[in-house]
């Protein structure tokens, strides 16, 4: 944090926020700092401090109304921030991918190459895994929502943990994908 007047009434403010005691203020900041930090990367940002710094100058920017204003738990509304910046993140990096054209035979190879490292990926997962991650994405519609909700019922837990359980399968596949695609790509071109 610079030695800005401002920026160092507006930090001083925060801690005041967070807890009238000013060490467990400073112990709060740091866990929360942690607590961003992770949950960026979690959400696949590519720079997880640098999002979480933009989270506490947002927050610092409003610290004034936020005093005045906000009741609940801080911790709630840094993540409320940081949910946003997520979206904006994910948004900048989509919005940056470069279209290429491609070959109609490049890309029934690209589409070979694709579902062979899908089958590999989805054959790393246990087969309970498998068939829940098939199962999540089966229907349409309406009809989504209900068999999400039948299967979360089925495996004794929440539509939020069944998510959060799917997010991360997704996660795994997504890896195993990127670096099965790298590798076929290394092998054409020896």
């Amino acid at each position: 944090m610079s030695k800005d007047p401002l920026n160092e009434e507006a930090f001083n403010k925060l801690l005041a926020w967070l807890n009238p005691d000013r060490e467990v203020a400073a112990e709060t900041y740091n866990k929360i700092q942690v607590r961003l930090i992770r949950v960026f990367s979690t959400n696949g940002c590519r720079d997880p401090e640098h999002l979480t710094n933009q989270t506490f100058d947002r927050i610092l920017s409003k610290i004034d109304w936020l005093i005045a204003s906000y009741v609940g738990n801080p911790l709630l509304y840094f993540y409320a921030i940081a949910r946003n910046i997520i979206k904006e993140d994910y948004r900048d990096r989509t919005a940056t991918r470069e279209v290429l054209p491609v070959s109609p035979v490049a890309e029934d190879a690209d589409s070979e190459r694709l579902y062979q490292c899908l089958d590999e990926c989805m054959g790393k997962l246990s087969q309970h895994g498998q068939r829940l991650l098939i199962s999540y994405y089966e229907e349409q519609g309406n009809e989504k929502i209900v068999n999400r909700r039948k299967l979360a019922v089925e495996l004794g837990i929440t539509i939020s943990a069944l998510r959060l359980r799917v997010f991360h399968m997704r996660a795994q596949v997504k890896i195993c994908m990127e670096i099965c695609l790298q590798n076929s790509v290394a092998h054409e071109t020896l």
